[in-house]
């Protein structure tokens, strides 16, 4: 299977987290907390258990195959930080149209980000491109002219938040982007907002 034929799969299977979009408008804040912190709890248990039996660890990352990171077979999955960050996301950030712009920033601009660096990224920084990362900047701005509702002004705040998204999304921070690009850029916005 091609490198660029397993990251359209991820992302593909990515785009399930406007699922978690979808759970916050239609059941509300308090019972998406609930929900998306079991699902947290039953995810985190089934990580640690992959991770303590090979065996079951080796059919897990078959059943995946072409779905999961290289390091994920020894590690937590992006599933675990993916429900981590909208929890923490519809935690934190007190503005329904921010967390659904940063939900959509998690599914779209990593995707775009993801794509895009793997076929036209030329230009590196670590790990990523600057290619990838215009990408992401371009796909999360378009969510902010569609989602923010800022009596601001919706292109300033459209524009914070992608550079903050596309900056979270290159930096090689620790645990995993999907984690850190919807939590931190709700925080960004919501300072913003408030300040």
């Amino acid at each position: 299977m091609s490198e660029m034929t397993s990251e359209l799969k991820r992302k593909a299977f990515h785009v399930f987290t406007l699922l978690y979009a979808a759970l916050y408008v239609y059941a509300g804040r308090t019972k998406s907390l609930w929900l998306l912190g079991v699902g947290f709890f039953l995810v985190a248990v089934g990580e640690a258990v992959r991770l303590r039996r090979p065996a079951l660890n080796e059919k897990i990352i078959r059943l995946f195959q072409g779905i999961h990171r290289e390091k994920e077979t020894n590690r937590p999955s992006g599933i675990l930080w993916t429900l981590g960050g909208a929890f923490l996301t519809i935690l934190l950030v007190p503005y329904p149209d921010v967390v659904l712009a940063c939900l959509w920033y998690l599914a779209v601009g990593d995707a775009a980000a993801a794509l895009v660096g793997k076929k036209w990224g030329r230009i590196r920084i670590g790990q990523k491109s600057l290619e990838g990362s215009a990408a992401c900047f371009l796909a999360c701005w378009l969510v902010g002219m569609v989602f923010l509702d800022s009596t601001g002004g919706r292109a300033p705040e459209a524009a914070v938040g992608a550079f903050a998204a596309a900056l979270l999304e290159a930096l090689p921070l620790p645990l995993d982007d999907n984690f850190w690009i919807p939590t931190i850029s709700g925080l960004v916005l919501t300072a913003l907002r408030r300040f």
